[in-house]
């Protein structure tokens, strides 16, 4: 019963989400797709299909989790109250030294931010954007991007393995922060830095990524060819953009739709 009546509480959040974001905006890329399956773009933002493989069961809950953590980290970002304040700001003032920044009047997180790319024809909301001003200077100082991923402890574990120099990197997750990237150097006419933060949802464990500001113009080329392939119809199967690998092809909602021959 309960395992039921959850489900049906998760589609209903999940659709009240769609309508909310997306209603009559259907047409529109989600930047969260960037470096994903173009046949999957395709189906989803072109031929608006419907999908034919919804999640299951457990994959909406494990879905949820991650929102749920996602929502308490940026909760934690905008709380007003005076006492908490009092350390939050001694963290948030520790962890813009690396800035370089004289002089700082203003420290603020906007969270939850919409970005518009209508030249990619793309949308998406970003997490975190961490404004610094300072005295003297006219507009921000500084402007750094963060977005948020949740990990199981295996995903995790392959991402910070102790034989790995440098963290593994994640293409869809990067060009989808450089997709953000964009619409905030539109927006702001600067960028000083971009990161993922990465959370363990078996252990808790969180580790910051820093993402090069080059994913920016990568992600302006994904987009491009995005668009310009698009234009000609449905792409063909091609490993390594239709889709980027085989084995997302069991997960994708558009698996029966699609007919993929791997």
């Amino acid at each position: 019963m309960f395992s039921d009546i959850y489900h049906e509480y998760l589609l209903y959040k999940n659709e009240e989400n769609r309508l909310d974001r997306y209603k009559g905006k259907e047409d529109w890329y989600h930047a969260s797709g960037a470096g994903l399956c173009s046949r999957k773009l395709y189906y989803e933002s072109v031929e608006k299909a419907e999908p034919t493989n919804p999640p299951s069961k457990a994959s909406l809950r494990r879905m949820r989790v991650g929102t749920i953590i996602h929502e308490d980290l940026q909760k934690s970002l905008t709380v007003s109250d005076t006492i908490y304040n009092t350390k939050y700001n001694i963290h948030v003032q520790d962890s813009i030294q690396s800035l370089n920044i004289r002089d700082i009047t203003d420290v603020k997180f906007d969270v939850e931010g919409e970005i518009n790319l209508k030249g990619f024809n793309v949308r998406g909301y970003y997490d975190v954007l961490l404004l610094v001003s300072s005295a003297g200077s006219t507009g921000h100082s500084a402007v750094k991007l963060y977005d948020m991923k949740t990990a199981a402890s295996y995903s995790y574990k392959l991402k910070f393995s102790r034989t790995r120099k440098q963290p593994q990197e994640n293409r869809n997750h990067y060009l989808q922060l450089g997709t953000y990237g964009i619409g905030i150097m539109e927006q702001y006419g600067r960028l000083d830095g971009m990161s993922i933060l990465y959370y363990n949802k078996d252990t808790s464990a969180m580790r910051e990524v820093v993402v090069p500001i080059s994913y920016v113009d990568n992600a302006k080329r994904y987009w491009h060819v995005i668009n310009e392939e698009h234009a000609k119809g449905l792409p063909n199967f091609n490993i390594g953009s239709s889709p980027v690998y085989t084995w997302v092809c069991n997960y994708c909602q558009f698996k029966n739709h699609c007919k993929p021959p791997f």
